[in-house]
Parts: structure tokens; sequence; C-alpha cells
């Protein structure tokens, strides 16, 4: 009988045993997944954003080439005296000097200013365009500026959701890997 009940404490011991092992191994699976879920969903809004930046960066190359190809067109149909052509040489050296970055849009002052830069040269440049063409060249313009306001509002958008994301797992993200960049980003238009 004696036997009988070591054999039975030493089964109850070795189940108990495998039920906390079992408990344990199912709690490090579970906070296992929540890391993954974590670093998936941040790479995953890091990656978003960079690409949305991306979309900018390659929208205002553009729009500075266009200006760049209508003073040439001015130029080429001899609407433009030697200041001039040098003045918006200047001009645009200027805008791409001033053209905002990631860290520098979190000032409006900023992207107010490259703003109107542009603008002001697009005014320029129709007032010397007399030609049919010219019409055309309007659009174009516009069409980057729309795409300009719609990549903004999508960046800002992302921007938004990853700082919220963060915000929310600040603490969890800093234990999982400490070179994770965890600052808030900036947004063109501030919500109040």
């Amino acid at each position: 009988m004696k036997n009988l009940s070591l054999i039975g404490l030493a089964a109850m011991a070795i189940m108990a045993c495998a039920c906390s092992t079992t408990s344990s191994s199912i709690h490090e699976h579970t906070t296992f997944s929540k890391a993954d879920s974590l670093t998936d969903a941040y790479l995953v809004l890091t990656d978003s954003l960079l690409q949305s930046w991306n979309r900018i960066v390659v929208n205002e190359v553009d729009k500075t080439r266009t200006l760049q190809e209508l003073i040439s067109d001015l130029d080429n149909a001899h609407l433009l005296s030697d200041e001039s052509r040098e003045s918006f040489e200047v001009r645009i050296e200027q805008l791409e000097k001033i053209r905002f970055t990631q860290h520098t849009i979190d000032d409006p002052q900023a992207v107010e200013d490259y703003d109107l830069a542009f603008q002001s040269i697009v005014n320029d440049i129709s007032r010397l365009a007399k030609s049919p063409g010219s019409s055309d060249a309007n659009a174009m313009v516009s069409h980057l500026r729309k795409n300009s306001i719609i990549n903004r509002l999508s960046y800002d958008s992302l921007a938004r959701s990853f700082n919220e994301f963060v915000t929310k797992n600040k603490a969890a993200l800093k234990d999982l890997d400490t070179s994770t960049e965890l600052d808030a980003k900036p947004v063109f238009v501030k919500i109040k």
C-alpha cells in the first residue's frame, strides 16, 4: 500500500509539474505572439510612412522640374531677358534649398514659405506665358499641386496613426528593441 501511495504521489507530482510547464510555455508563446504582432504593426506603419514621404518628395521634385521646363520653354520662345532667366534660376535654387523635410514640417511657417515661393514662381511664369500652350502648363502645375495636397493629407493620416500606435504601445516597444524610433512624427496640418 505504501508503494501504491508513493506511486500515486509521484504521478500527481509529475502531473503538477507537467501542468505548470504547459501553462508556462503557453504564457511564453502568447507573449511571443504579442511581441511579434507589435513588431509587425510597427514595421508596417514605419514602411507605409516612408513610402508616403517618398511620394511627397518625388512630387515636389516633379514640381520643380516642371517649373524649370516652363522657364526653358519661355527662354526658347525668346520671352525672357537675360535678367529674367537669371532671376528664375536663382529663385529655383532658393526653392530647392528651402524645401521642407520630415523634420521641418513641424514648423508650419517653413512649409508656408516654400509653398509661397513656389506659387510666386508659377505666377510670374503665367504672366510671361501668353501663348496657347500656357494653358497646358497651368493644367500641369495645377495637377502637381493637387497631388501635393493629396500626398500631404495621406502622409498626415499615416503619421497620426503611427503616433497613436507608438503612444499606446511605447513601453512594450521599448522592451522589444531599444533602437526602435519612438518619437512622434510631425504632420503638415495640426489638429487642435
